[in-house]
């Protein structure tokens, strides 16, 4: 690891890890047996998972559980799922030898953009429920922006490639991915407001046909598929 790429690696495993022990001091939840049953989910839907062509990264139906903690949930509710399910996500049968720092730096990297997609959204909500249509999408972009970016900064210093290109080679793959599962956790979290919670587990096995048929699209196109 390059002296660049190591002081960007603590940079962002400092900055997660703050993030993540400030959160959990607003860990308040209000249903535990609706956070447990989106957090086993969420950590379910982490073994769903699939390797980006050409670059050393997993994907999973995570992204969808994130936006329901961020949508949902307190800030340590959202910040236990979503890191909790990229541990798992991490761990899970790894295709290669499990690196500590590269499992840190993920869920630092998910700690960050968490954070930083939960406060604005919430901001936007407490301006009154007619500004709810926005905070979803408002939500899910900004993850997805600083997700990626870490991601991303992180592989470029690595293998000296330019950050720009790594970023397009990810997101080319990830943006119709992370869309579906956008609409199925809008869908999941309208079902939640109507029928109750449980309304919306009847959604999520939709995710599963999701991560499937994108393993299937990835094998078409001729791209091994196994992390």
């Amino acid at each position: 690891m390059s002296p660049r790429s190591r002081a960007y690696f603590y940079c962002v495993v400092g900055i997660g890890l703050f993030l993540f022990s400030n959160g959990l001091s607003q860990f308040t939840p209000t249903d535990f047996q609706q956070f447990f049953a989106y957090f086993a989910l969420g950590m379910l839907s982490a073994t769903w998972r699939v390797k980006m062509p050409g670059i050393s990264v997993n994907v999973s139906p995570v992204f969808a559980f994130v936006l329901i903690g961020i949508a949902n949930y307190s800030l340590g509710e959202a910040l236990i799922i979503a890191c909790g399910s990229t541990l798992v996500q991490c761990m899970w049968r790894p295709g290669e030898k499990r690196e500590a720092r590269k499992i840190m730096f993920n869920v630092s990297a998910v700690a960050i953009a968490v954070t930083i997609a939960y406060n604005p959204s919430h901001f936007v909500l407490s301006e009154g429920l007619d500004h709810a249509p926005r905070m979803l999408p408002l939500a899910a972009l900004v993850f997805f922006i600083v997700n990626t970016g870490l991601v991303s900064g992180m592989i470029a210093l690595m293998e000296q490639e330019a950050f720009r290109a790594v970023w397009r080679n990810m997101t080319q793959y990830l943006i119709w991915y992370y869309i579906a599962g956008g609409v199925l956790a809008t869908l999941i979290i309208v079902a939640n407001r109507i029928g109750g919670w449980q309304a919306g587990l009847f959604i999520t096995p939709f995710l599963y046909l999701a991560y499937q048929y994108y393993r299937e699209y990835l094998r078409r196109r001729g791209i091994p598929v196994e992390s």
